[in-house]
C-alpha cells in the first residue's frame, strides 16, 4: 500500500514577473491537494497590484514585503503558513503535476530526512549551454556531511516547519537582491547539516527552470554565484571548519582551477571567462563578508528589521 503524503504549505516569491508567476502558480495549483497551502510572497515589486492580482487568481495567500531579498520574501512566506512540511518555489520554474505530491510521499517515507531537494530539469528548447540551477540526476540519494557535488536548489525544496523554526530559516544576507546575492539554499543546506540533520533527493518531484538569462547577464550571473559563495565560505571557515574544507575544494578547485584549465585547453574563451568571473567572486565575497559578524548561523543584518 503507498505511503499517504501529508499536507503541505508551498511558497513562491517573485518581483516584477507577472507572466512567468502567471505560468509558475498555474503548474503549482495543478499539483496541490485538499489541504495544501499556497503563499505567494511579493518580494517588493513596483506593481504589486499586478502580483497581487495573479496570485488571487490562483488562490494563493499573498504577503508583501517592501524590501527586496529572496530570503527575505521567504522568510516572510513560510511563517504564514501552517503545514509541517514547507515546499519552496521560484517564480521562473514550472512544476510536475506530481510534484507537491511527490514531496508530500517521500517526506512521510524517509521521516528522518530533515529536507528533500527535487529533480530540475531545462525546457525543452532552452538548452544553451550555460544551464542555470539544475539538479537533473536519476537515482535517489542521502544527501549528508560526505555528499558531494550539488544537493539541490531552493527552486525545487521541501524542508520540515520544525527544522526552520529550528535553524531560524533562511539567511536574510544571502540570495537575490541580498547583500551577498547568491548561495542562499547551500548555506540552508550548512547549517542543517551542522545541527545534525540529513536530506534526501527526490527525483520524482519533477520541475523545469526557465533559462531565460543569455550573453553577458550569464557572466553577471556567475560574478553573482561567485559572490554569494565567497560569503557562503567566509562564514563556515567561522562556524564549521570540517565543511568549510569540502566546500572550498569544490569550488575552488572543481569548480574553479580545473574547471578554467578544462576551458582554456579547449579554447572555450567563453566559458573561461565564466570561470573567471566566478572566481574573482569568491574572492571579492569572502573579503566583504569576514568583516560581516555570524550569529547564530546568521550574517547579522545591517539594521534591525
Amino acid at each position: 500500500m503507498p505511503t499517504t503524503g501529508q499536507p503541505v504549505s508551498v511558497v513562491v516569491p517573485t518581483r516584477d514577473r507577472p507572466e512567468m508567476l502567471a505560468r509558475c502558480l498555474a503548474s503549482v495549483r495543478a499539483s496541490l491537494r485538499d489541504g495544501d497551502e499556497l503563499v505567494v510572497v511579493d518580494s517588493a515589486s513596483r506593481d504589486a497590484g499586478a502580483v497581487r492580482g495573479v496570485a488571487e487568481r490562483y488562490g494563493a495567500r499573498v504577503v508583501r514585503c517592501d524590501v527586496p531579498g529572496v530570503d527575505l520574501a521567504r522568510n516572510a512566506g513560510w511563517p504564514a503558513g501552517s503545514r509541517s512540511l514547507v515546499l519552496f518555489t521560484d517564480d521562473d520554474v514550472v512544476v510536475d503535476a506530481g510534484w507537491a505530491d511527490a514531496f508530500s510521499r517521500c517526506a512521510a517515507e524517509h521521516p528522518e530526512a530533515a529536507f528533500l531537494t527535487g529533480w530540475i530539469g531545462v525546457p525543452d528548447g532552452q538548452q544553451r549551454g550555460y544551464e542555470v540551477a539544475i539538479k537533473d540526476d536519476d537515482m535517489p540519494a542521502v544527501l549528508d556531511r560526505s555528499t558531494r557535488g550539488i544537493l539541490g536548489h531552493g527552486a525545487s525544496l521541501a524542508v520540515r516547519r520544525e527544522v526552520l523554526v529550528a535553524v531560524g530559516g533562511w539567511d536574510e544576507a544571502l540570495g537575490s537582491g541580498a547583500r551577498f546575492q547568491s548561495s542562499p539554499e547551500v548555506d540552508l543546506f550548512d547549517r542543517m547539516l551542522a545541527a545534525g540533520h540529513t536530506g534526501r533527493f527526490c527525483p520524482e518531484a519533477r520541475a523545469w527552470h526557465d533559462q531565460w538569462r543569455a550573453g553577458t547577464e550569464i557572466v553577471r550571473l556567475h560574478l553573482r554565484y561567485g559572490t554569494g559563495a565567497g560569503a557562503r565560505l567566509a562564514k563556515l571557515i567561522r562556524t564549521d571548519r570540517g565543511r568549510f574544507r569540502h566546500v572550498a575544494r569544490e569550488c575552488l578547485w572543481d569548480w574553479g582551477f580545473v574547471a578554467l584549465g578544462q576551458h582554456l585547453r579547449e579554447r572555450d574563451l567563453r566559458r573561461a571567462l565564466v570561470a573567471l568571473t566566478r572566481m574573482s567572486g569568491y574572492l571579492i565575497g569572502f573579503v566583504r563578508a569576514l568583516a560581516v559578524p555570524v550569529r547564530d548561523g546568521h550574517f547579522r543584518p545591517r539594521r534591525a528589521r
